[in-house]
């Protein structure tokens, strides 16, 4: 069975439908990852092909793990941080799986891609659909008339998805496109789309990967190069200007906001995320080297107090608790200490190193879009969703699945 071509397809049909699983629920997206993790364990277990224990990525990934359980022992809440922990483990698999399966097809995307560009357009027209009628193509109706859910009906979270693998999707194509203008429009309709959906930082990442890819295509003169980034921008211009809802949050929020505040330190700290990424420092402070623990912030920030942040006239340090910090920086900061943090960066750091210089030899758009997706992921201050949650770190342990992938498929070039 292992052998077979039908089986190889069906998982990789299975990464395929990855994002699906995310519109449609978290907990389905869990039982497809377990399920590539077993179809991957099930094989080298047989086959006793262990060759991945020596792989430096998923070493680094497994030191991280083995922290995670023993920060278990500081956490101030064993019992909320315990499975969160011990699961952590399936990302590092997950990225080991997607590899396995994509090299025994000899490396090729094109069934991942094809799902991804099908689930992709569908998602897009229904949010194109709820920005006209006001209503998605199910009858979901957002929460925030002024932003779009489409199929995550009260979660204003769909463009995380979108900036997730959108882009790397398009850049799959990119070389199979002999008329390069149907890319620039559909660029063009995706970053529409992400600014009709008012999520001002998903909007920001999604924007700042779409200029990276511009920049560094070399297939793409200096004029041409130009041409597109003025193009995007006067569409940025366009909708900024005749569209209300999102001219107030992109424009006269943030305008007002720092102008009044005077400086961006200020305006940060008095921004809606400012008390909740001031409570993150806080608990930093009071567990410095290990964190409270995974998942703790819901409950730590209830014993830290801010107040001394803010003008006495201030009532904004009463909004520093939520289940999480909204910024990656102050999140694992905060549970997981200075040794977690330095681990987690190490890691992302060593990727975005191992990966440019990969890209650099080979030119691969699809690793490049993936590596200005994790690039953007932790740009400091930027808010973002919990680092740990099904959701937000499916979409990020896929981008470096794809990216681990391609480095391997190239390896000997970069070696």
């Amino acid at each position: 069975m292992f052998h077979s071509d039908l089986y190889n397809k069906f998982v990789l049909a299975l990464v395929g439908l990855l994002p699906l699983t995310l519109v449609v629920g978290t907990m389905i997206s869990e039982v497809l990852i377990f399920t590539i993790i077993f179809f991957f364990l099930s094989e080298i277990l047989i086959k006793k092909k262990f060759e991945f224990f020596k792989d430096d990525i998923f070493l680094f990934l497994c030191v991280i793990w083995i922290y995670l359980l023993l920060n278990l022992i500081n956490s101030t809440n064993f019992e909320l941080s315990l499975l969160r922990s011990i699961f952590f483990i399936r990302f590092p698999l997950l990225v080991i799986a997607i590899n396995f399966f994509l090299k025994k097809n000899s490396y090729n995307f094109d069934l991942i891609f094809k799902l991804w560009g099908i689930t992709l357009a569908i998602v897009i027209i229904d949010l194109y659909f709820q920005a006209i009628f006001g209503f998605n193509t199910i009858g979901f109706k957002s929460p925030w008339s002024e932003r779009l859910s489409g199929f995550l009906k009260d979660e204003l979270k769909i463009a995380h998805i979108l900036i997730g693998f959108v882009m790397p999707t398009i850049c799959f194509y990119i070389p199979k496109t002999k008329n390069k203008i149907y890319i620039l429009v559909l660029i063009f309709l995706y970053i529409l789309i992400l600014l009709l959906t008012n999520e001002r930082s998903n909007t920001l990442k999604g924007i700042i990967v779409v200029f990276g890819i511009f920049i560094f295509y070399e297939k793409f003169n200096f004029k041409k190069k130009i041409f597109s980034i003025a193009m995007i921008v006067l569409t940025i211009t366009l909708v900024l200007s005749f569209n209300k809802n999102i001219n107030q949050r992109f424009v006269i929020e943030i305008s007002s906001n720092y102008l009044k505040e005077k400086t961006l330190f200020n305006y940060i700290k008095y921004s809606n995320y400012g008390p909740t990424y001031l409570a993150g420092l806080e608990i930093f402070k009071k567990y410095p080297i290990f964190g409270s623990g995974i998942k703790t912030f819901r409950i730590e920030c209830n014993n830290v107090d801010i107040k001394n942040h803010y003008r006495t006239t201030s009532n904004l340090y009463r909004n520093k608790c939520n289940t999480h910090p909204h910024q990656v920086y102050f999140e694992i900061l905060s549970e997981l200490g200075l040794i977690g943090f330095l681990l987690f960066f190490s890691f992302f750091f060593y990727l975005i190193y191992k990966s440019t210089k990969c890209y650099l030899n080979n030119k691969n758009k699809i690793l490049l879009s993936s590596l200005l997706f994790i690039f953007a992921q932790i740009i400091p201050l930027l808010p973002s969703g919990s680092f740990f949650t099904n959701f937000g770190a499916t979409i990020f342990w896929i981008n470096v699945s794809i990216i681990y992938s391609i480095n391997k498929k190239y390896e000997k070039s970069i070696s």
